[in-house]
């Protein structure tokens, strides 16, 4: 069981990196666009939103679960770890909220808002996975 949780944590971490650093380049892309383009990039930014939630609600559970019950020794390094998982949690219900706001108001002036928060979400997402394999380092 604890395999099959190390795997899927694996699997989540990997989709939640990638898709932040998609969402990352979609911003960067969208500023200067109007019309077709840019509605476009707003519904792809939209979608991997809605499937970044789960990732993420679902890369916490998989690593809590993993904490219950492989009960690793917990070092300084491990805290670390957990802060940019905190900060990226916090960065990405930032940029949700931010979109929200792009959505409704459509003030394109938000997408240097929603980049900062998307490049907070993946170098958090980069130092979290450097610290973890420092922390559980054999």
């Amino acid at each position: 069981m604890e395999k099959l949780l190390l795997i899927a944590h694996l699997i989540l971490i990997a989709m939640g990196t990638g898709m932040s650093f998609s969402n990352f380049v979609n911003v960067r892309l969208a500023q200067g666009q109007s019309g077709d383009i840019a509605k476009g990039l707003a519904l792809q930014r939209r979608t991997i939103a809605r499937i970044g939630d789960a990732v993420i609600a679902l890369i916490w559970v998989s690593g809590l679960s993993l904490l219950w019950t492989a009960a690793p020794e917990i070092s300084g390094w491990f805290h670390a770890k957990l802060g940019f998982v905190v900060l990226l949690t916090a960065s990405h219900v930032m940029a949700r909220r931010t979109g929200v706001e792009l959505a409704r108001s459509g003030n394109a002036v938000l997408l240097s808002r929603l980049e900062l928060y998307a490049a907070a979400v993946w170098l958090s997402a980069l130092a979290a996975i450097l610290l973890a394999v420092i922390a559980f380092e054999a």
